[in-house]
């Protein structure tokens, strides 16, 4: 599993990751990756800190029994924490 420095955070302040950066925290190839998620066994979800986590947000990544989580400063996208 490799773990970005910096994501990219979008116009609407939600996380964004490549594919190549998605493949790779799940551990699986890049074309292994794109057909998981054409299948629709690949998911995601962004969440916005509250309270003493406010100003981050935590994206969630799940594919088949994997899951892979980042924490990431919502202003700059800088990976804070990884699980």
């Amino acid at each position: 599993m490799m773990v970005p420095d910096r994501v990219e955070i979008d116009a609407t302040g939600d996380a964004v990751l490549s594919a190549d950066q998605a493949a790779s925290l799940l551990g699986v190839s890049l074309p292994t990756f794109l057909a998981d998620l054409r299948a629709g066994i690949v998911y995601s979800v962004v969440e916005r800190g509250e309270g003493a986590d406010a100003g981050t947000l935590r994206l969630t990544l799940r594919r088949r029994g994997t899951e892979r989580r980042l924490v990431v400063e919502a202003a700059t996208g800088r990976v804070i924490a990884a699980e």
